[in-house]
């Protein structure tokens, strides 16, 4: 998954809702109607992305789960690549999951036009993204988070998978995911978001000497070592074909290590925290369980200076989502050095046993840069009408690594 919501490039246009689609929307919804009270309908667009297959239903549980008794999700096949039928198991009595191949019914899913009152049915029109900011800002004013639990037959199944292999699922186990131009080939505009699974190894080996063993989702084959250290077990190399076994793994992880991907709000949607390196300035981020972020860090093309914070947030960086859009204004991101990730694995394996210590003056002074160009750009026409109006790191939510803040004048 892609940072949660599309990217403004990827145009959610005013859509014409025909009568056809409605008809078509109604007949799968109307089997699952109950007598009394309206159902909550909400179709799910982007359910090949594992991320938002997994955080759309969480965000309507938190959102919507007290005031409705069931809610109907229309997606798509959810056997397709990309997708985890395993989440159905994960879901509570509350929801229906109804799979579809008509594509202008699934295409309603990028329609925002809000709750919509069909009497028996309560249709909630909204895109991935306007549901991610009205569940962040919620969170915000003071909702908790709905979270999942892992039934205990896919519980049951995972472990037996693991131990297959010579992994002890109830020793704690960490959660490791690289995110590579193989995700999603067709939309090569992501590069930034990415880095070099070589630049983790230190981290890897930090991890499994702290205890941990180590278990990594993602595209197959990606390893550099010529051997697998003790401990440490690709699933998508061990178990090709068996995605949900990633479900099960973001659920019983001690932690997650990644990118700014969608593996990390699954793991989240379960209550673990993440520590995520290499990643960019982006607006939809709440990382609501303490997650420890490091980010990359920005330069113009050609100069050996990287940008400070405000120059980041003053040339609305945050909101260029594209390697071509960056390429444009001559940006560069750097990807964290193998030292960088090692110091801030160290830093978070310190947090998760208590003996971190934040440095407030220094957070608060992060947290009010992002206030202040959140306060700025929601009074900017594009960021209002592309619902980007939203900065999670003007928020007191998550922390950052000292590699990004002791950056040389990052914060001046």
């Amino acid at each position: 998954m892609q940072q949660p919501g599309t990217p403004p490039t990827e145009s959610r246009p005013e859509r014409q809702v025909t009568q056809k689609t409605l008809n078509r929307l109604l007949s799968l919804v109307i089997p699952h109607l109950t007598p009394g009270e309206p159902v909550l309908v909400y179709v799910l667009h982007q359910w090949r992305r594992f991320g938002h297959l997994v955080i759309e239903p969480q965000m309507l549980a938190t959102l919507y789960g007290d005031r409705y008794r069931r809610i109907v999700i229309v997606t798509g096949n959810l056997d397709l690549p990309g997708s985890n039928r395993a989440l159905a198991e994960c879901l509570d009595d509350r929801f229906v999951l109804v799979e579809t191949d008509f594509r202008d019914v699934l295409a309603l899913g990028a329609v925002d036009g809000g709750l919509i009152d069909m009497k028996h049915l309560h249709w909630l029109a909204m895109s991935a993204r306007t549901l991610i900011v009205e569940c962040w800002r919620a969170v915000v004013a003071g909702t908790r988070p709905a979270l999942y639990t892992l039934p205990d037959g896919l519980r049951e199944r995972g472990a037996a998978r693991l131990a297959e292999r010579g992994i002890d699922p109830d020793a704690p186990l960490a959660l490791f995911h690289t995110r590579t131009m193989a995700y999603l080939p067709d939309e090569a505009h992501h590069g930034h978001r990415t880095a070099s699974i070589g630049s983790y190894d230190a981290s890897l080996r930090r991890i499994l000497d702290a205890g941990y063993q180590v278990l990594r989702i993602g595209e197959p084959g990606l390893e550099t070592w010529e051997t697998a250290p003790d401990g440490y077990l690709s699933l998508p190399d061990a178990f090709p074909g068996e995605r949900w076994i990633d479900l099960y793994a973001c659920a019983v992880c001690r932690f997650m290590s990644a990118q700014n991907s969608g593996p990390i709000w699954v793991a989240a949607a379960f209550g673990n925290p993440s520590l995520r390196t290499n990643t960019p300035f982006e607006h939809l981020n709440l990382p609501f369980n303490d997650d420890l972020s490091l980010f990359k860090r920005y330069r113009r093309v050609g100069e050996d200076r990287f940008l400070t914070y405000r120059e980041i947030l003053d040339a609305r960086l945050p909101g260029v989502f594209r390697d071509a859009d960056f390429e444009a204004l001559g940006v560069e991101l750097v990807q964290n050095t193998p030292e960088e990730v090692d110091a801030a694995t160290a830093e978070f394996l310190d947090k998760l046993n208590g003996k971190w210590v934040p440095d407030m003056a220094t957070h608060e002074r992060f947290r009010a840069l992002g206030a202040a160009y959140e306060a700025a750009i929601r009074q900017e026409p594009r960021f209002v009408s592309e619902t980007l109006d939203f900065y999670g790191y003007g928020h007191p939510f998550g922390w950052v690594a000292r590699g990004t803040l002791d950056l040389d004048g990052f914060l001046e």
